[in-house]
């Protein structure tokens, strides 16, 4: 009779026990995942409405410098902010061999502007992309405004910057047929 206490405790403990806990785990996560995907989409709608209405003045403040009016131009070009996960081949590269990923156009506003890369070792910029890996896509800002920028590529990893292009007209004509 004790040995069967024994291994029925055994097997309460081993088996019984750690299933009835990842069970009950299991539930209190999926009650709580279902609540993060709502969050999700309120962040995904705010995103949007954010990207959809930049705020210029606020960005240059946080930047430094004006933004080009190329930038501005592009930002109320609604259809082509809203593209995601954009595969770019520069005229510059001479091949279609070397290319840029952007993941998405990022809002421009100083909460924006706060949270991207820091441009002081390259100069005063306005990341506007993102490749998705923490990397930022950015133009010159200036005391004068300019009609147009280069395009730089800030890298954490290795840590550089890479012109993409000599202005945002022609990084903006290197998206691929049919999503311009």
């Amino acid at each position: 009779m004790d040995t069967l206490r024994t291994v029925g405790a055994i097997l309460f403990l081993l088996i019984i026990l750690p299933v009835c806990i990842l069970w009950l785990r299991d539930r209190i996560f999926r009650r709580a995942g279902n609540r993060n995907e709502k969050e999700k989409r309120e962040n995904l709608k705010r995103w949007v409405v954010r990207l959809l209405s930049p705020q210029f003045d606020a960005t240059e403040k946080a930047c430094g410098g004006l933004l080009p009016d190329r930038l501005r131009s592009l930002y109320e070009e609604k259809r082509l902010i809203l593209m995601e996960d954009l595969e770019i081949f520069p005229p510059s590269s001479g091949t279609k061999t070397k290319s840029y990923w952007v993941a998405t156009f990022i809002p421009l506003d100083a909460e924006e502007a706060a949270a991207t890369a820091d441009l002081s070792d390259f100069g005063r910029g306005c990341c506007f992309a993102t490749d998705g890996m923490g990397n930022y896509y950015w133009v010159e800002v200036l005391d004068k405004r300019r009609t147009d920028s280069p395009v730089y590529f800030a890298c954490h990893d290795p840590y550089g910057n890479e012109k993409v292009a000599d202005s945002l007209e022609e990084f903006l004509s290197c998206l691929p047929p049919g999503r311009k």
